[in-house]
């Protein structure tokens, strides 16, 4: 077990946030709050902020999993266990998902397994084919690999590979989680790489993140309501849902993402794309006519067309489905053209198919989902320039891949949704300008950084910052690379200077 307890004092970080004033059409927020105490200060009581614990090789409950446990935005504690996938689980699975999640919910740990054996948790990888021997296949019966990529003392990257038999054909798939002090969620990332397969020989989705994950603090609750968007935001009318409910499809969107809550207890899970909908289209089939209406009465649509899957295979018999998966047209997986969902633009779906997503928890009463989609749209107004070092403008495609594309925003790195940029001599001096919108405790990656250890001073605006409270950093030694979280929300112009 890895274990950094490392903080500064309440007073010291109140201090440093009375003189961070707004000033120069800017605001610097401190976010959270230090505490000297224990790790965990107890209900109602502020958290340090201490480094990411790795646990390796936990049993839980005849389950072989690695424990990370990180700092959230608030400092309060949140932990994942996944399931190794190297030898088949309890459930008959061969791991590579999250069994167990927990975090703090109304100032108590609230912990969320995995449903049932038939799918024990999140993450799975699952595709389906459009026509074939089989319906397709996921990675129950697949043995593969896993490994912790990189752990830092702020940031932890945790990969899993398998060879995914599908139709005839083997995919190789290769996920990674990271997990980041300052971050509530975990970022999912994953390539789907066909590259040994022939194009157009095979047509398939991706619906990865796949799982059923009991997110109510395991109470297997009624689910309130459900919803998604893809260039429209679509969400349920009538508690609890049933096939009969009513819907409402008439809200723009820009960023995909998928939704599910509960009001007792108050919880609420979703998936949230790292890209907008013109960059990484998302969602399937034709539901799309559907767009702009309203069908207060029910029913909900025929469950075979839903645009991403969710609950609905599973409503006709039961309210308490907790089921969550992504979702693609047919072909994202191995052929070289397929209509996006829309049907009015082709993309791509060979060699590679790669995406990230945010795999999101909390109380539905914060609306996290939509704060998350809210953080992404308003991340692609963010201008970021170097005075020292430069801005990266490109980089692999995805997780386990070497190709290089260029990114939409410049310095944005949508596989981990990281600001990125080259050090000039283990320095850098870099100006985010986020425009109207708030830029909260955005993660930086340095790249080319040889140092063996953290930069010994880290300014904005000219104020030095105090590690472990107002930043997090790890050094990847291996990578060539310092990553930082900075514990600060950005409005306006603000200066980054690491040296």
């Amino acid at each position: 077990m890895t274990s950094h307890l490392s903080w500064c004092s309440r007073g010291a970080v109140a201090l440093l946030a009375l003189s961070l004033v707004a000033c120069g059409g800017k605001e610097v927020r401190p976010e959270g709050d230090a505490d000297a105490g224990t790790p965990d200060a107890g209900p109602g009581q502020a958290h340090p902020c201490v480094p990411v614990s790795l646990e390796r090789d936990v049993d839980l409950e005849g389950f072989h999993t690695d424990r990370y446990t990180w700092r959230d935005g608030d400092c309060a504690p949140r932990s994942a266990f996944l399931v190794r996938n190297d030898a088949q689980d309890p459930a008959g699975w061969h791991g590579g998902y999250i069994r167990r999640y927990v975090y703090e919910a109304q100032g108590a740990a609230r912990t969320c397994d995995g449903a049932t054996n038939e799918v024990p948790g999140w993450g799975m990888v699952t595709c389906h084919v459009r026509a074939g021997a089989d319906w397709g296949n996921w990675t129950e019966k697949v043995t593969g690999t896993g490994r912790t990529l990189f752990e830092g003392r702020h940031h932890a990257l945790h990969e899993f590979r398998w060879p995914l038999p599908l139709d005839g054909h083997i995919v190789d798939v290769t996920v990674h989680y990271l997990f980041a002090t300052g971050r509530d969620h975990p970022l999912y990332a994953i390539t789907h790489d066909v590259s040994r397969v022939a194009p157009d020989a095979l047509e398939a989705d991706v619906r990865s993140p796949y799982g059923d994950l009991l997110f109510d603090g395991n109470a297997n609750a009624e689910i309130a309501g459900l919803g998604w968007g893809d260039r429209y935001r679509f969400r349920t009318l009538a508690s609890p849902v049933t096939m009969a409910s009513g819907w409402d499809y008439r809200e723009p969107n820009v960023v995909p993402f998928t939704r599910m809550w509960t009001t007792t207890p108050d919880a609420e899970m979703g998936v949230v794309q790292t890209q907008t909908w013109q960059q990484k289209p998302a969602g399937g089939y034709w539901l799309y006519s559907s767009w702009g209406q309203r069908n207060e009465r029910g029913p909900l649509p025929d469950d075979w067309n839903w645009t991403f899957q969710l609950n609905q295979y599973q409503l006709p018999s039961t309210t308490r489905s907790h089921r969550m998966a992504w979702g693609s047209n047919y072909g994202a997986l191995g052929w070289r053209q397929y209509a996006r969902y829309g049907d009015d633009g082709m993309l791509s779906g060979h060699p590679y198919q790669s995406y990230s997503v945010f795999m999101v928890l909390g109380t539905h009463t914060q609306d996290p989902v939509l704060h998350r989609v809210s953080e992404v749209e308003s991340w692609q107004r963010v201008r970021l320039t170097a005075t020292r070092g430069t801005v990266v403008t490109q980089g692999p495609g995805g997780v386990g891949r070497t190709d290089s594309v260029p990114f939409d925003v410049p310095g944005y790195n949508p596989v981990y949704a990281t600001w990125e940029a080259r050090a000039a001599d283990n320095r850098a001096e870099l100006r985010f300008d986020t425009g109207t919108q708030p830029l909260e405790r955005p993660v930086l990656v340095l790249r080319g950084y040889t140092a063996t250890t953290a930069p010994s001073r880290v300014l904005l605006d000219e104020r030095a910052l105090t590690a472990d409270a107002d930043y997090f950093a790890s050094v990847d030694d291996a990578g060539d690379a310092l990553w930082l979280t900075l514990h600060r929300t950005l409005t306006g112009t603000a200066t980054l200077r690491l040296e």
